[in-house]
C-alpha cells in the first residue's frame, strides 16, 4: 500500500494530500510548495520518509507564522485604536483646562495641582510596591535554609505587612524571628536595620548592621548607616573608618562630607570642617549647607566670609530664622547694631518651628554669641551629635540619608 504524505492546512489544520492546492475542508489555498518546479513532470520521483517528516514540520511552521501574522495585525489595530482614543482624551482635557483657565484661573491652577499630586501619589505607591517586591525577592534568594522555609517566608511577609501598618513592635518581632532562621541573610539584616534606624532605634540597628558588616564588609548601605550611627554616638574613629570607603561614591558623597564636617566641628578642627562642608555644597548646594559654612567661618572669626554665606542661605530661603540670627550675631560682633537689630527682627518674623535661635530671641537685648548655633549642643554631651540642636538640620540630614539608601 502506497504511503500518503500529509500536508496540513495553515487555516484549519486539516490533513490534505501532497499536491493539492486547496484545503478539502475550508478551501484555503495551501501555502506549502511540495515539489521543486524542475520535478513538476517527473512521475518517477518518490519522496523519502525524512522528506515526509520535513514537509509536515514546514506545514506546521507555516500555520504558526500565519497565526503570528494575524495576532500582530490585531495588536497593531488595537494599539492604533488606543492611540487615537488617547489623542482624543488629551485634546478634550486640554480644551477643558483652557476653558477653565479663562473662566476661573485660580480654580484651574488648584485643579491642575491636585491632578499632578494624584498622579505623583500613584507613581510613588507603585514605586514603593516595586521596591517592596524587590526587597522580598532579595531576602528569599539569600535564605540558605532548606528547613522551615514556609515559616521563614510567612514571618518576613507578615513583618513587612505590619511595618506598612505602623505596627512596629510586632513587625520587628516577626523579622527578628526570621533572622534567627536565616542568620547569614544580609538583605534581611539590612532591611531590619534600616527600619530600626528610621524608628530611631539606633542600638538595635547597629547590632544588625555589625553582623551584616562581618558577612559583607563592602555593602555600601551598611557602611553608610554604621557611619551615621557611630557619628551620632561620637565614635569618631569608627565613623570615619566606615565612611572613608564611600568618600567618592556619587550617591553617598554628600552624606559623607556632611558627617565629616560635623565630626571635625565636634573636635574643633574648623579648617577640616570648612573643607568638608564646602565639598558637600559642591555636591548639593542648599541653604542648610550655606548656613553651616557661615557658622564655621563665624567660629574662625572671619565675619565677612560668614556674612556672605548667611546671605546665600537667606536668599535661598528668606524664612531661615537661624541664618538671620547668626547674621545678627556677626553684625553685633563688629558693632553694627542697626544691621544686627534688623536681622534679629527678621529672625523673629520668620517664626520657624524648631529653630535654635528661639530661646535667644526671648531676650530683648542682643545676645553675646560665642559659639555658632549648630555646634552649641557639642558642649552638652557626646551623644546625638547629628540629631540634636536644629530641628531643620536634623530633618534635612535624615532626608539625604534616606535618599542615599534607597
Amino acid at each position: 500500500m502506497e504511503k500518503k504524505i500529509t500536508c496540513y492546512c495553515q487555516n484549519c489544520r486539516a490533513a490534505n494530500t501532497v499536491g493539492e492546492t486547496s484545503c478539502r475542508r475550508c478551501g484555503t489555498r495551501l501555502l506549502l510548495v511540495v515539489f521543486p518546479q524542475s520535478l513538476k513532470y517527473d512521475t518517477n520521483y518518490v519522496p523519502s520518509f525524512y522528506e515526509d517528516h520535513l514537509l509536515e514540520r514546514v506545514s506546521l511552521l507555516e500555520l504558526r507564522l500565519a497565526q503570528v501574522t494575524e495576532q500582530l495585525a490585531m495588536a497593531y489595530e488595537f494599539i492604533s485604536r488606543e492611540a487615537k482614543s488617547f489623542q482624543r482624551d488629551h485634546a478634550l482635557l486640554e480644551s477643558f483646562f483652557e476653558t477653565l483657565q479663562t473662566v476661573n484661573p485660580d480654580f484651574s491652577e488648584l485643579l491642575s495641582q491636585k491632578t499632578l499630586e494624584h498622579f505623583d501619589e500613584k507613581k510613588e505607591n507603585l514605586a514603593a510596591k516595586n521596591k517592596e517586591e524587590k526587597i522580598l525577592d532579595e531576602i528569599f534568594a539569600a535564605h540558605d535554609g532548606v528547613k522551615q522555609i514556609e515559616l521563614f517566608s510567612h514571618l518576613v511577609k507578615e513583618g513587612v505587612k505590619l511595618l506598612g501598618e505602623n505596627e512596629e513592635k510586632q513587625a520587628f518581632g516577626n523579622l527578628e524571628r526570621a533572622a534567627l532562621l536565616s542568620p547569614k541573610n544580609v538583605p534581611l539584616l539590612v532591611f531590619i536595620a534600616e527600619n530600626l534606624f528610621r524608628a530611631d532605634k539606633f542600638e538595635q540597628a547597629k547590632t544588625n548592621l555589625e553582623t551584616a558588616f562581618e558577612l559583607e564588609p563592602q555593602n555600601e548601605k551598611v557602611l553608610l548607616l554604621l557611619g551615621v550611627i557611630c557619628a551620632e554616638e561620637a565614635e569618631t574613629e569608627k565613623a570615619r573608618k566606615y565612611l572613608s570607603v564611600l568618600i567618592n561614591h556619587p550617591n553617598k558623597n554628600f552624606c559623607v562630607n556632611y558627617i565629616w564636617g560635623m565630626l571635625a566641628a565636634f573636635e574643633a578642627n574648623w579648617t577640616e570642617s570648612l573643607a568638608a562642608f564646602k565639598q558637600a555644597a559642591e555636591d548639593a548646594p542648599s541653604p542648610e549647607i550655606f548656613y553651616l559654612i557661615g557658622c564655621v567661618y563665624f567660629e574662625l572669626g572671619r565675619g565677612e566670609n560668614a556674612l556672605r554665606f548667611f546671605r546665600e542661605a537667606i536668599s535661598s530661603d528668606a524664612k531661615y530664622a537661624d541664618a538671620w540670627f547668626m547674621q545678627s550675631a556677626v553684625y553685633a560682633a563688629v558693632g553694627n547694631e542697626e544691621a544686627a537689630n534688623n536681622s534679629r527682627a527678621a529672625a523673629l518674623e520668620a517664626k520657624e518651628a524648631g529653630a535654635q535661635c528661639l530661646e535667644f530671641l526671648k531676650n530683648k537685648k542682643l545676645p553675646n554669641v560665642e559659639t555658632a548655633l549648630p555646634f552649641v549642643h557639642f558642649r552638652k554631651g557626646k551623644s546625638h551629635l547629628l540629631g540634636k540642636g536644629s530641628l531643620r538640620l536634623t530633618k534635612f540630614f535624615r532626608q539625604r540619608v534616606y535618599q542615599a539608601i534607597k
